[in-house]
């Protein structure tokens, strides 16, 4: 049950690591015999890994949303790690890169080159790079991002996916794109990026960089501590540069409230998700994302805020309800993982669409589909326990009608078991998996009517 999983989340985090270098040591196999270009750097990385001083360490690689990416991005080099791709992320945003290009292993890269630099802090040589579809350069256990996109485009632009080259000389280290190593992007002092990449110091203030390319953007981003919490706050992409606070502050508001209401739901959100990445995207014909994840990327909660032109956010007073939806996601791209690695998972077939949904007016891929019952319940709890402290902890009025929204959600949970038993054919981990929901959510269900009870009687007071 949502709320009674925290005292679990270790555990799933260790087996969850344990599968991700379980994959990792099948890339290497099948790169060596297939003799593919990534296989040094995955047999590299592999051997880095496993020297690690601690387990604890080890664990905290294992589990960065920048080794997670790297890996599947590396789905074209190795047949496990492409059949772990498409169980688990097929469709998603990731399919905008085609996986099979050799240089998209080159992300790995960036995994390879932090636990590098921790054991030969004074390595020289040169070697690719490269950014993910937000155009950061990012790298395990450190905080610092590097953002590269165009010069003074409106809307601004990124260099998504873009490979780069790093030269590591005795006092400096270079940046530059692949065909212009001579005109550098960003020259940091060898120290500074001690500092950052294994350091994870986030008192570097750029002052001794440089850049020389007029035409390209360079931006460094430290991801801090959220007070009180484990859980980073990342700004990615605000209209206002001016807004990365105000999302920042909104998001460590909800989740003081989310503590609040429910203190086991609000531990199990800070032990499992690694960062909170801010973003500003205008309302489109569709309507407005409010917060996204993919499974490319778990442990990310994308938290999307625009705002009016008195800098004014504009979200639903049930916005907390979002944070427990995105947990629900995360904790059912690692299951899969697990799950994926013992030979396991939870459908028959893999990779399809659903019909038309009318409630959402699109297709869903069979794999969100079969993970709604599941974040939907993280929703309905969170609602329902704010709801018996009658949203206290929160700093804004509730205007609109929580009753409305948890009647909602119970009938959200109750279409997608319909349609799965219409559209999807569980395997028998999928039946048990489901029937577990199912009981869960009938749990809540009683939980949910006593609240509304007592809530519609309270209305009803004098």
């Amino acid at each position: 049950m949502p709320g009674d999983a925290h005292a679990g989340a270790s555990e799933l985090l260790a087996r969850a690591a344990a599968a991700h270098l379980t994959l990792l040591e099948r890339a290497v196999a099948d790169s060596a015999i297939a003799r593919v270009e990534a296989a040094r750097l995955l047999s590299a990385l592999f051997s880095l890994v496993e020297r690690l001083p601690s387990r604890a360490l080890r664990q905290q690689v294992l589990l960065d949303p920048a080794f997670i990416e790297g890996l599947h991005a590396a789905a074209g080099q190795s047949r496990s790690l492409a059949s772990w791709h498409g169980c688990i992320a097929e469709p998603s945003i990731a399919t905008v890169w085609p996986t099979a290009a050799s240089e998209h292993a080159d992300r790995l890269a960036n995994s390879w080159l932090a636990l590098l630099l921790r054991e030969e802090p004074n390595w020289r040589g040169r070697f690719a790079l490269r950014t993910d579809l937000c155009g950061r350069l990012r790298f395990p256990l450190s905080d610092w991002s590097i953002e590269l996109g165009r010069a003074g485009d409106r809307p601004r632009t990124v260099l998504a996916d873009e490979c780069v080259t790093a030269s590591f000389t005795r006092h400096d280290v270079r940046l530059a794109l692949p065909e212009e190593t001579d005109q550098e992007l960003l020259l940091v002092p060898r120290d500074d990026w001690l500092r950052m990449i294994v350091g994870n110091d986030g008192g570097i203030d750029g002052r001794r960089m440089s850049s020389r390319r007029s035409e390209v953007r360079v931006q460094l981003q430290f991801a801090g501590k959220i007070p009180g919490w484990q859980v980073r706050y990342d700004p990615v992409a605000l209209a206002d540069p001016g807004h990365a606070g105000l999302t920042g502050g909104l998001a460590a508001e909800i989740l003081g409230a989310i503590r609040c209401h429910s203190a086991s739901i609000a531990s199990e959100f800070d032990r499992i998700i690694s960062v909170i990445r801010g973003w500003e995207l205008p309302p489109a014909g569709y309507g407005t994302i409010h917060s996204f994840s993919d499974p490319t990327l778990p442990r990310v909660m994308g938290f999307n805020v625009p705002y009016t032109a008195q800098d004014e956010p504009q979200v639903s007073p049930f916005c907390f309800t979002w944070f427990g939806h995105e947990l629900g996601h995360t904790k059912s791209y690692l299951i899969e993982t697990i799950l994926h690695v013992l030979g396991l998972s939870l459908a028959s077939s893999h990779g399809g669409y659903t019909a038309i949904v009318k409630r959402y007016g699109r297709r869903l891929p069979i794999r969100t589909l079969l993970q709604i019952p599941y974040t939907h319940l993280y929703e309905w709890v969170l609602l329902t326990r704010a709801l018996e402290k009658r949203f206290s902890a929160l700093p804004w009025t509730i205007s609109d009608d929580p009753i409305a929204l948890g009647d909602e959600i119970h009938l959200e949970i109750e279409e997608a078991f319909d349609r799965i038993g219409q559209e999807v054919e569980p395997t028998a981990c999928g039946h048990a998996v489901l029937a577990r929901l199912w009981a869960l959510s009938k749990e809540v269900l009683v939980r949910w009517q006593r609240a509304r009870g007592c809530h519609m009687r309270s209305r009803r007071s004098p």
